[in-house]
Parts: C-alpha cells; sequence; structure tokens
C-alpha cells in the first residue's frame, strides 16, 4: 500500500464511525480519538490527553505542532478535519527523528472548543485541510497556501407581524411577518460581495401552521470578511445587530513562510471557514495552513466532499517536507 492508500484507508475507517456524523464528545468521536491515538503510537508519538479531550502525540520536545479535528457535522464528508489530523501522523511516521507533535482537537465545528480550553500553547503550528470551496479546483492547482482567515459575525434579526387566517384574510390587509423577513434575505444577499461573504441559514417562523398568517419570524445572519473594515463595512450596510465576533487574521511566522518557499506559485487563498489555526494564530502562535484541492465543485460538509489521492499525496508531501524544517533548532532565523 502506497502512503497516500493508507492516508486514504485511514480515512474510511475513520467515515465509518457514525457513517460520517461524529458530534464534539460524542462516543464516535472518542471512538475516533481512540482510533487516531493508536495511529500515532504506530508512529512513534507518545500520546497524552489534556483536560479539554485534545489528544495530543509527541516526540522529544516539539518544536512544531500539527493537526486538526476529528469531529464532524451531521452527514459530513470524510477529509473535513480528519485530512488535517492524519496527514499530521504521516508526517510523523515520515520524520521518525523529527521533535513534532500531532494533535487531535475536540469539537471544532461546535465552537472550536477543543483549541480555544489548549492549555499549552504550541511553538509553531501548521494544518492541513481541504479547501472547502471550488477556487483551487477552478485553478487547476493541487494545492493552496493560506494567506488569511476571514473574520465572521453571527447574530439575528427579528420581524413582528400579525397573526390572521390563512383563507379568510385579505392580502391588502395582512401584517406578515414571513414576507417581510424574505425582503430582509434578499437584502443581506445583495449587501454581500466578493471577497465578503453573507448568509442567512435558518428561520422561525411562528406560529408556524400552514394555515395561519405568520406573526414574528427569527433570521439568522453569517457574515464574513477576510479584513476587519470589510466586515464592519458588511454589518453596517445590512443592518443587524451582532451577537459574535470572530475577527479576520493573518498567517504568519516560520510556518507560513517555509510553506511559501516551498509552494512558490501556488495560488495564495483566503479561508472563509473558520478552523482550529485561527484559534492558535489569535493567541499569537506563529501559524500558516495549507489547502488541499476540493473536488465536485468544492461541496463540503456533506458526503459528496472528495479530494483525489494525488492530491492527499501531494499534499502530505509538503506538509512532511515543511514540518521536517520547522523541526529543526535554525527555523526562527527563517
Amino acid at each position: 500500500m502506497t502512503n497516500a492508500g493508507r492516508v486514504d484507508e485511514r480515512l474510511d475507517e475513520l467515515y465509518a464511525i457514525g457513517a460520517g456524523t461524529r458530534r464534539g464528545y460524542s462516543a464516535e468521536e472518542d471512538a475516533a480519538h481512540e482510533l487516531a491515538a493508536g495511529w500515532m503510537h504506530e508512529a512513534g508519538l507518545e500520546t497524552e490527553v489534556d483536560e479539554a479531550g485534545n489528544l495530543i502525540g509527541r516526540r522529544g520536545l516539539p518544536r512544531v505542532w500539527s493537526g486538526s479535528h476529528l469531529d464532524t457535522v451531521p452527514d459530513g464528508g470524510k477529509f473535513d478535519g480528519a485530512l488535517g489530523v492524519l496527514g499530521a501522523i504521516e508526517a510523523a511516521a515520515r520524520l521518525p527523528d523529527a521533535e513534532l507533535a500531532a494533535v487531535a482537537f475536540r469539537a471544532e465545528e461546535t465552537g472550536p472548543m477543543g483549541s480555544k480550553q489548549l492549555l499549552e500553547l504550541p511553538p509553531a503550528f501548521v494544518e492541513l485541510h481541504i479547501e472547502q470551496g471550488p477556487l483551487l479546483e477552478r485553478a487547476g492547482a493541487p494545492l493552496g497556501v493560506v494567506t488569511a482567515i476571514a473574520g465572521q459575525v453571527r447574530g439575528q434579526a427579528v420581524f413582528e407581524g400579525r397573526a390572521d387566517h390563512a383563507g379568510t384574510a385579505p392580502m391588502d390587509a395582512r401584517d406578515d411577518a414571513l414576507i417581510q423577513a424574505a425582503q430582509f434575505i434578499i437584502h443581506v444577499a445583495r449587501c454581500a460581495h466578493e471577497p465578503a461573504v453573507a448568509t442567512v441559514g435558518a428561520i422561525e417562523v411562528e406560529p408556524n401552521a400552514a394555515n395561519v398568517v405568520p406573526a414574528r419570524v427569527t433570521v439568522s445572519v453569517d457574515a464574513r470578511a477576510p479584513e476587519a473594515e470589510q466586515l464592519d463595512e458588511l454589518v453596517a450596510a445590512i443592518g443587524f445587530e451582532p451577537t459574535s465576533r470572530i475577527d479576520p487574521v493573518a498567517m504568519s511566522g516560520a510556518p507560513f513562510d517555509v510553506l511559501s518557499e516551498l509552494l512558490p506559485d501556488a495560488p495564495r487563498l483566503v479561508s472563509g471557514a473558520g478552523h482550529d489555526a485561527m484559534v492558535l494564530a489569535a493567541a499569537g502562535v506563529p501559524t500558516a495552513m495549507l489547502f488541499a484541492r476540493s473536488l465536485n465543485g468544492g461541496v463540503s460538509h456533506c458526503p459528496e466532499e472528495l479530494s483525489s489521492l494525488e492530491d492527499i499525496e501531494l499534499a502530505v508531501e509538503i506538509l512532511t517536507a515543511a514540518l521536517a524544517r520547522l523541526s529543526q533548532p535554525d527555523t526562527s532565523g527563517v
């Protein structure tokens, strides 16, 4: 079996746990961590579990960490998160003398919870991840270097109307909260201009009955942009009060420099999705992200998520080369 085949086989083993559904801190995520711990041991790493449940495999005094998460959204794909963990373990196996750590963070999809509770910050961090978008596929490029992770704000908008009978209330006499909400949803979409994006993904209708004119509607708003100023402008244009905010973070330091040198011609991308790397970068850890091409139009968070065996092998090769350099004592001068 090729090394890429080993990673792919392990991706299948993880996917079989929960049939693609491994919620954070569930029995399925526990089982995935148990499998990963065994593979870490095979790679010559000593494992430990911290207070947040993060699984860390170390060799020596690690100068660089790499990894991702093993939880998924409901009915998720087999690559999201898992590729980064398995890539780090595979790189450790290929570098038997390197002082490094491979990590599987807990509950990234619902937080990120594990990386936010990490008591010990790594000296440097590199995360391999599928792109979860179509840009690399469109460019015909197998790998991309992430320059920044977009900031994100979330909130809600509430629309008040008046409940009425769906059969007897004249159309010109109705105060339909759902029509108000529908107009707002279109407004949200029109406010977002690349590279910013905005989404209404959840709607609550009251009283939520087929024969009643909606009296109250609550919609979610998720707005993202790669720069803080762009994010502020988008929120102002939409006109809603955020209830949470994560500022954009840039990739930086020796990890970013090394990936850039290893892949001088690869596309530079901003990640619209949040990652554990975002948490560590915001905490001041020199951080880099390597994207592997997503196929099938870049779909993700679904069973159709796909990356090729060839792209996986190339991604692991580059990750291994980066970790080899970053694990050396003189890397700080890069």
